[in-house]
């Protein structure tokens, strides 16, 4: 036979697990109220009835006969108590009640003599005690309703309505819970089969939004990576087709004059070629993460402005305390390329400068230009792949529009934030803010 397997979801395990913590609290309850509140009620019950039964046996020995009618008949109005000298036939009790033993108890101390509270053989809800003094006996009876607590009762009603109660808290709070993760496996299908506009409203609980939240963040990413996709593949082929069509050109004429000039405009072709496709592949392939080490900042800003110095461009940076930094030297050092790159296309010529700033673990680089500046409005599109102010895509006004993507992805990759600032007297700021690794 093949082996019993209970399902494994998260409605069944949630719903038994509930079950047993509130089915465990309520048995613990119901010992804790027969323990403290039903058996103490109970006693206190036996004995005050126990006080009475023996008070009226007293009473009863010491009335003359002609009051004992009227006695017997306040003490049935009063007490539902009923009293007789008469010998009542009578049986032991059948069902077993935790209160009799009590009562048999309590009327052992209060007359001294051992009592057992018998049945009545005609009517089975009426009760008798016999209480003897001297050579009189008298018999007090009851019926069973007059019982004080009944904890069987008590601990039955509770038992039926905390079944009830677990039963419905239960189900209402699985599903409260399973609700939105059904939700989610639900958006979760749909966006895998295709549908990218799959979102997941955020409502509920502070859980379920953020959850909620970062599932549409997450989507939308994936939206945005796809699209991106096939833009980086058509820009690849838009910007490789044009020089590629020149070197064709050139070729061409090189059959009939052989031209140094346009040998050299087709190496540059060619070296403009390798640096489009690096770029591309670099943001495809979104940089290996590498651990951090420990790097002197200003040693490493120094030897960039030395590389830029030696074409010519002014880049102003005064050494200030940055001290020593634990970061991944080769994301940070192409960052700082690629932003002064950048600068230094749109800023003519321009003084560009350099600041850095260390405050407890967070180092700051801000790098101002005076150039024409972005548009508010553009600030966030020019770290999107191939995205330029120029639409033109013409080289003389732009470069290929990866530089800022790819610093993007390595301040993503590395969790580094880069902020683009209009400055007031024209121009851009960059500042890029690294935590550093302990």
């Amino acid at each position: 036979m093949p082996k019993f397997q209970r399902p494994n979801s998260i409605y069944l395990n949630i719903s038994l697990t509930l079950i047993f913590g509130l089915l465990s609290f309520t048995i613990f309850s119901i010992v804790l109220a027969f323990l403290f509140i039903v058996n103490p009620m109970a006693n206190r019950v036996a004995n005050d009835m126990g006080g009475l039964i023996y008070t009226v046996s007293r009473t009863w020995f010491s009335l003359p006969p002609e009051k004992k009618q009227n006695f017997r008949s306040r003490l049935r109005k009063q007490h539902q108590l009923m009293v007789t000298d008469e010998k009542i036939p009578v049986t032991n009790i059948i069902i077993n009640n935790p209160f009799i033993p009590k009562l048999e108890k309590s009327l052992l101390l209060q007359t001294g003599q051992i009592v057992t509270v018998k049945q009545d053989i005609k009517d089975k809800r009426c009760l008798w005690v016999s209480l003897s003094e001297a050579e009189q006996t008298v018999t007090i009876g009851f019926f069973h309703d007059r019982i004080g607590p009944r904890p069987s009762i008590v601990i039955l009603g509770i038992i039926a309505a905390g079944s009830l109660l677990i039963l419905i808290t239960t189900i209402l709070l699985v599903r409260r819970i399973t609700q939105p993760i059904k939700t989610l496996s639900n958006a979760v299908s749909l966006f895998g089969s295709g549908d990218l506009s799959t979102r997941i409203p955020e409502k509920g609980s502070e859980e379920i939004v953020i959850l909620a939240h970062n599932f549409n963040n997450m989507a939308l990413e994936i939206s945005q990576l796809l699209t991106n996709r096939n833009i980086l593949f058509g820009g690849i082929s838009h910007d490789l087709r044009t020089p590629i069509t020149r070197m064709q050109i050139a070729l061409e004429l090189l059959q009939n004059d052989s031209n140094s000039t346009l040998i050299s405009k087709m190496r540059n072709n060619l070296l403009e070629m390798e640096t489009l496709i690096q770029q591309s592949l670099e943001l495809v392939k979104g940089l290996d993460k590498h651990n951090a080490i420990d790097v002197e900042i200003n040693t490493v800003i120094n030897d960039i402005i030395l590389d830029y110095k030696s074409q010519q461009q002014v880049i102003h940076y005064r050494p200030a305390d940055c001290g020593i930094c634990n970061i991944e030297i080769n994301a940070f050092r192409r960052i700082l390329y690629n932003l002064l790159d950048n600068a230094i296309r749109y800023s003519d010529n321009k003084v560009i400068a350099i600041i850095c700033i260390k405050k407890n673990e967070k180092l700051v680089i801000r790098i101002l230009d005076q150039g024409t500046g972005i548009p508010a409005d553009k600030l966030e599109m020019v770290f999107q792949p191939f995205y330029r102010l120029d639409n033109s895509r013409n080289k003389g006004t732009g470069g290929s529009g990866l530089g800022l993507a790819i610093v993007k992805q390595l301040c993503d990759i590395y969790g580094w934030n880069i902020q683009l600032i209009p400055r007031l007297k024209g121009g851009l700021e960059v500042k890029l803010e690294i935590i550093q690794n302990k």
